[in-house]
Formats: C-alpha cells, structure tokens, sequence
C-alpha cells in the first residue's frame, strides 16, 4: 500500500473486558495473514468501569500499530469524534468489538484503498443482495428493516443499511462534513455520517457483508432506547435537509 493511503480502524468499547483481548489479536493475526496494512487500531474506551482500561494498556504495550485511548466520558459518537481527531491517517472507519462483521471486509476496504478505486466511503450492509446475517433475532432483523426503510423514505437516501458497525471514510471528507454539520455524540453519529456524506455527493460504496449477531451484543439490550434514537434523529435529519434545502446533493 502506498504510504499517502494509510488506515485507521477504532473500535469503541464499553466495559469490554471480555472479549477485548482477544477480537484485537484475532483481527491482528487475520491482518498479519492476509497482508492488510493499518496505520493504527485505536481501543477508544468511552467509560468503562471493568477492566478494558487495564486490557486496552496492556494492548497498546505488546503491538506498536495499537492505541488506548480513554475517551472522558460515555458515547459511541464522542468515542469516534475523539478519535479520528486524533489521527492523521487518510481513511478512517470503525468495527464493533464482537467482529460481528467478518474480517474478511477489512481486507476488502483496504484492498479498494490500495488500488485507489476512489470511494470516499465504505457503508457494510446487511440488507444488500449478497449479504449473509446469521443468529439475528427476527425482532432485530424487523427493526433493522423499519428503520433502514425510514431512511429511504423520509430521507431519500440511496444505500441500504446506516446502521451496520462497519463503516469507513476518507478523513478529508469527514473534516469536510465537520465542518458544515453538528455531530451527536450517541449512537445516531453513523447514520449522521451515512446520510451527510450522499448530501455532498460522496462516492459511496454499498457493501453486503456476512454479519453474525453475537449473543452478548449490548444492542439488543438497548433496542428500545435505540429505537427511540433513530425515530428522533431521523425527524431532525429531515427537518434539517427541509432547512438546508438539499434536493438530492450538496457540493
């Protein structure tokens, strides 16, 4: 890979201990396999209480291209902010800790990147034709499908699923949409994300992946509390493109 190209990958965690250690070596040994150059994996711990922190240091100890950093306070937005503001990285992106999104797409986005395909933003989709979802509930599988078809529908929007963990973007473009929007600092950032990057006519490559639901994910805990995120995030997204007069791209 050329040097101007090089990756960066966080991975927001909260009160992960266990699980961290090993989702860091499995996707450092898969890197290492399958000659996947990243610049930096970044454990960005928004507030644990567990030992993660202890876990994380030790981490960032044994591997060079590994970062702790300790976010000061709770929010998967404000984890990410904190950061990819802190990288110089060329790309940007994010996988959730439980790699429920196969590694193998790792490899994928970074094999685009080393060509130089000239996408500005990599969205994994788990609704795309030639995705594969396995052990996902048919309450989440239902939800996933509500919300998504919301986004197209009050939105206009063209990809197919905002909210897959799974996302990366070219850094210049995110400083580009920091510049003109307010990001949350909660789980609703990606679809922030997703849905401001079309408004300014980012290349965007939709992804299917094969994705497998794990049985300790903290979200389906957390589906009714989400669920009433994404409705009011949504509603202040097309209030916002209602403002911004935005018909169907920005540039």
């Amino acid at each position: 890979m050329s040097q101007t190209a090089r990756i960066h990958v966080t991975f927001p965690v909260l009160n992960e201990e266990a699980m961290l250690e090993h989702s860091i070596e499995r996707t450092i040994a898969y890197c290492g396999q399958h000659r996947v150059e990243i610049d930096e994996f970044c454990i960005a711990d928004n507030g644990s209480t567990d030992r993660t922190a202890e876990i994380g240091q030790a981490l960032a100890a044994r591997h060079r291209n590994v970062r702790y950093l300790r976010v000061g306070k709770r929010g998967f937005g404000l984890a990410l902010k904190t950061a990819w503001g802190a990288t110089q990285a060329d790309f940007v992106g994010y996988m959730d800790i439980d790699l429920a999104t196969d590694l193998r797409h790792l490899k994928e986005v970074h094999d685009h990147i080393a060509r130089g395909d000239g996408y500005e933003l990599y969205l994994g989709s788990r609704l795309k034709h030639g995705a594969s979802v396995r052990n996902r509930t048919l309450l989440r599988e239902f939800t996933s499908r509500m919300f998504n078809g919301l986004l197209r529908l009050r939105l206009g929007v063209s990809f197919s699923d905002a909210m897959c963990g799974f996302k990366f973007i070219n850094r210049s473009l995110y400083r580009r949409l920091t510049e003109q929007f307010e990001f949350t600092d909660d789980w609703f950032f990606a679809t922030q994300l997703a849905v401001r990057a079309e408004w300014l006519g980012a290349t965007i490559l939709d992804m299917p992946v094969d994705w497998t639901d794990q049985p300790d994910s903290k979200s389906s805990a957390r589906l009714v509390n989400l669920s009433l995120l994404y409705l009011a995030g949504i509603a202040a997204l097309r209030e916002e493109k209602r403002r911004l007069k935005i018909s169907p791209a920005v540039r």
